[in-house]
């Protein structure tokens, strides 16, 4: 763990709360003194209660944004491909030297291996993620082939599953929207499950409010409770259980009830009623023909 590295990402709070939090589980996770910062991606989206596919979509705007850098690599032995190096931007200015880093499906070779002189190198090769699946494992951004022998490599990019998006506004934020369901409620599930029902709620109309806001409530009312007794959140959520927790609005009541109401009172002139009653409900209640004025003065009320 690098302290300066979490407190730089801790800096970055212009971010959105999903990118943010996947940056800071990034810097948690690099190496002061080597600056290697490579976990599994599996790893970061179990520390950060995410579907692999949601990390995937916030490291790339991390990386769109400039705050880190993603160096794909690959084992040159099995053509497997390794986890990926990230460098941080408070690293930018003297980056770790990477080892088998992919560059054009082109892959480093470590220090003391022996150039294949027979190899011819792989050209024209398009390494940039394909616009119909984000989570291509090989990023646009690696090191330049000036500052690195290489090797033919052969290998397809690894794709990862990426769960349907759900029908939604466009401009709506569901990471964003994941992210803070998963910090309220109180017993979150398996993460690509929670992603998927969340995506199929909203798909079916439900409202983000209403499910966050159902959230917290439920957060409330099992305080205290052990997390057995709670239900799992992807369960919570394919059983719509926030509608428990809406509150339904008051309906308004009818204008002419509620003159019927004051009406009532004034013409029965009881003596609890002597200054309760306002001048402009009283006024209201003579426009519409239901008293009079000499009712009024009966209730202590001066037109």
């Amino acid at each position: 763990m690098s302290h300066k590295a979490v407190s730089w990402a801790l800096e970055q709070r212009h971010l959105k709360p999903g990118p943010w939090i996947v940056l800071i589980q990034l810097a948690d996770r690099h190496n002061k003194d080597t600056l290697q910062c490579d976990p599994d991606q599996k790893l970061i989206a179990a520390d950060c209660n995410m579907s692999r596919a949601t990390v995937n979509r916030h490291l790339e705007d991390l990386e769109h944004t400039g705050l880190i850098r993603r160096i794909p690599r690959v084992n040159p032995r099995t053509n497997k491909a390794l986890s990926t190096f990230y460098i941080l931007g408070l690293n930018f200015d003297n980056p770790p030297e990477v080892e088998f880093a992919v560059s054009q499906n082109e892959t480093r070779k470590p220090k003391g291996q022996k150039e294949n002189k027979g190899a011819s190198r792989v050209s024209n090769c398009d390494t940039a993620p394909s616009l119909k699946n984000a989570d291509s494992r090989v990023s646009k951004i690696a090191i330049p082939e000036s500052q690195i022998e290489t090797q033919t490599l052969v290998n397809k990019p690894v794709r990862e599953h990426c769960a349907a998006d759900a029908p939604h506004n466009p401009e709506f934020d569901f990471d964003g929207f994941m992210a803070e369901f998963s910090a309220a409620y109180p017993r979150m599930g398996l993460p690509e499950a929670t992603e998927d029902a969340l995506r199929a709620a909203l798909g079916e109309g439900a409202d983000p409010a209403e499910i966050l806001a159902g959230a917290r409530a439920y957060a409330v009312e099992q305080d205290g409770n052990a997390p057995r007794y709670m239900k799992l959140s992807e369960n919570w959520i394919a059983e719509k259980r926030w509608r428990q927790h809406v509150t339904a609005p008051k309906a308004q009541a009818d204008q002419s009830e509620v003159l019927a109401y004051w009406a009532k009172e004034i013409l029965e002139a009881k003596p609890h009623m002597h200054g309760r009653v306002s001048p402009s409900m009283a006024r209201e209640c003579l426009s519409a023909g239901l008293v009079t004025e000499q009712d009024c003065r009966q209730v202590g009320v001066s037109l």
